[in-house]
């Protein structure tokens, strides 16, 4: 006796041509409205549109700070980590790589620290609107006391406002914060000495060098303009 074999899934039914008892009738129509119904469903889920995934953009209630760092052709192995006041690593960043830092709006002061024994501390501020998408580029340079230059990219300097393509093109990191954050607590004493230093100087300097390392809230990307091409 022939026999159709019907697969959905992880659904198998097996229907003959000739059925030998009224129970077997009843249980091949179940099984084949079972069937149709899965289809069904099937091809309703087939419809509904995928959702277009928006990593750069920000949520409706926090900011999205983005930490890029272009590629070096030259071997680096200096890890940039960023912090936030209360201690806790938001991004770290090796050679060629990006990261997004969600964060609430308002001000913040981070520190950009890098090596080991000492670690080197750098600080940029943070001036940050709900619902926007920002971003600062970090890049090495041979300076003992300034190893990286902190670069805000700025909407109003974009080409047409847009938002920077070379972003999107590098890799998006994904570190182990929490290790990273037991590494700032491990070192602690060494950078509150060094952030205590900088915070000095950064207090004494001028209006132009704090406003080149601070995100302003109008420098940022609504998340329409971050989906856009």
């Amino acid at each position: 006796m022939a026999r159709i074999r019907l697969v959905l899934g992880a659904l198998t039914c097996e229907v003959g041509h000739k059925m030998i008892s009224a129970s077997g009738r009843a249980r091949s129509v179940a099984c084949a409205l079972l069937v149709a119904l899965l289809a069904a469903s099937s091809a309703s889920e087939a419809q509904i549109p995928k959702t277009v995934e928006a990593p750069y953009a920000a949520p409706p209630d926090q900011a999205l700070l983005i930490f890029s760092r272009p590629r070096r052709r030259q071997a680096s192995e200096v890890t940039m980590h960023i912090v936030n006041q209360a201690g806790r690593c938001v991004a770290v960043l090796d050679n060629g790589t990006q990261m997004a830092a969600p964060m609430w709006p308002g001000k913040h002061v981070l520190m950009v620290i890098t090596g080991m024994a000492p670690p080197t501390v750098q600080l940029m501020e943070a001036r940050l609107s709900a619902g926007k998408t920002y971003a600062v580029e970090l890049r090495t340079r041979v300076n003992a006391k300034k190893p990286v230059a902190i670069d805000v990219l700025r909407r109003a300097d974009q080409a047409l406002g847009a938002f920077p393509p070379a972003i999107r093109d590098r890799v998006a990191a994904k570190p182990d914060l929490r290790r990273c954050t037991e590494w700032v607590s491990w070192k602690r004493k060494k950078i509150e000495s060094r952030a205590h230093r900088v915070k000095a100087g950064w207090d004494e300097a001028s209006d132009e060098y704090r406003a080149g390392r601070t995100v302003r809230r109008g420098d940022g990307w609504t998340a329409a303009e971050v989906a856009g091409p």
